[in-house]
């Protein structure tokens, strides 16, 4: 993805506006996210809260770490970093 793509999104389901940090869209970048992955985990994946302000959303081994109110707000949930999972990882 490049700093020229979109890095602000309206309208998400069940997030409404939101924008990718700087940091996360250097991170798409070395790990060779295309835009159609970024909207896919943005519009098809699954939420799940961690903790008080941020909830994880995961498509397809790409999870996005979401603020829901970044300090100052500006109307749109920030994706503050985001990373790939080994589908072989479990929790124990």
């Amino acid at each position: 993805m490049k700093m020229n793509q979109p890095h602000f999104y309206r309208d998400v389901p069940r997030m409404g506006n939101v924008a990718l940090s700087r940091h996360a869209i250097e991170r798409a970048e070395r790990l060779g996210l295309t835009q159609k992955m970024i909207e896919d985990v943005l519009w098809l994946g699954r939420d799940t809260p961690d903790g008080f302000q941020v909830t994880l959303r995961e498509y397809n081994n790409i999870r996005f770490v979401i603020m829901l109110r970044p300090k100052p707000f500006k109307g749109a949930k920030l994706v503050k970093t985001l990373y790939k999972i080994d589908p072989r990882a479990s929790a124990r």
